[in-house]
């Protein structure tokens, strides 16, 4: 076994939500009540017996990071009045904090302050103008918890900009699902449930009788994976591009402590059954563990 320090992957993100950690109300608020809820729906759900869970993929997060940084460099270039440009030092360290932020290695402590106008401003205070959209620099060098505090607040912005109604969503998953599906009829590969059987063995041989306590995730739609293309960073070369089943086992349960959650995803190649890759996830992912196979 050897083990990886985890980068942004479903099961943590879905492991997170059910943390509640995710909260996109705040910072680029609407006046839609439903706007967290169309946020969280952009992505799969996983079903627990516990409850529901929503994941987001890395693509889907790098984009939304590729949209806050233009807004960044858009708010860089001033709009007059109170607001300023960043300076040379400040673009730069903020181009290296957006991509520890979108590593998840670095976060702001909390979110930035916001204010409904520029009559709420406080000088000297780094603020969002809710009403104008604008952010208030002081005329200072920002610290770094404040332009990180600005990068989280343009994510944040990003989603709300980006919402679709629930059901536009579902038949979205839906269409891109059976899509894969065909792929797969086509090239003569296995069903899910053979995935699914494949995966649990997998499991069995790498967490022995620890394997007894997690169950199989479910999604909102009844499918007992994530059918995708391998494309993310931990895979190897020779493999990205397949098309591969993503099946997850875990053991959180109402009222169990953070550190005690375990989670297990075995990727499986939906065409010829191999093992592409396969881990567990402590706790909020500061232990990952990938195992060979």
């Amino acid at each position: 076994m050897k083990k990886k320090s985890p980068k942004l992957v479903a099961v943590l993100a879905a492991v997170l939500t059910l943390a509640n950690v995710f909260s996109l109300t705040g910072c680029g608020r609407t006046e839609n009540a439903s706007a967290q809820t169309n946020q969280e729906v952009q992505s799969d759900n996983l079903v627990t017996e516990q409850g529901a869970t929503s994941v987001r993929t890395d693509a889907e997060v790098q984009d939304d990071a590729d949209t806050a940084r233009t807004q960044t460099d858009e708010q860089g270039a001033g709009t007059g009045g109170m607001m300023r440009a960043y300076s040379d030092k400040e673009k730069e360290r903020m181009a290296e904090l957006q991509e520890s932020y979108q590593k998840e290695t670095a976060k702001p402590e909390k979110m930035i302050q916001e204010v409904d106008s520029a009559d709420d401003v406080t000088e000297g205070t780094l603020c969002y103008i809710v009403s104008t959209g604008e952010y208030y620099l002081p005329d200072r060098e920002l610290t770094d918890e404040e332009l990180l505090e600005i990068i989280d607040c343009n994510f944040r912005i990003s989603l709300n900009t980006n919402q679709k109604t629930q059901a536009e969503y579902e038949a979205e998953d839906r269409a891109k699902r059976a899509e894969l599906e065909e792929k797969v009829k086509a090239a003569g590969g296995i069903s899910e449930e053979k995935a699914v059987e494949i995966a649990q063995k997998a499991m069995e041989t790498d967490l022995g009788k620890k394997a007894k306590e997690l169950k199989l995730c479910i999604n909102t739609y009844g499918w007992s994976s994530d059918l995708r293309v391998a494309d993310w960073n931990e895979i190897k070369e020779k493999d990205k591009g397949a098309l591969a089943y993503s099946v997850g086992f875990n053991n959180v349960k109402e009222g169990m402590e953070i550190e005690d959650w375990l989670n297990y995803v075995c990727v499986v190649n939906a065409v010829d059954g191999s093992i592409l890759e396969a881990y567990t996830i402590q706790g909020l992912g500061d232990n990952t563990t990938y195992y060979e196979h």
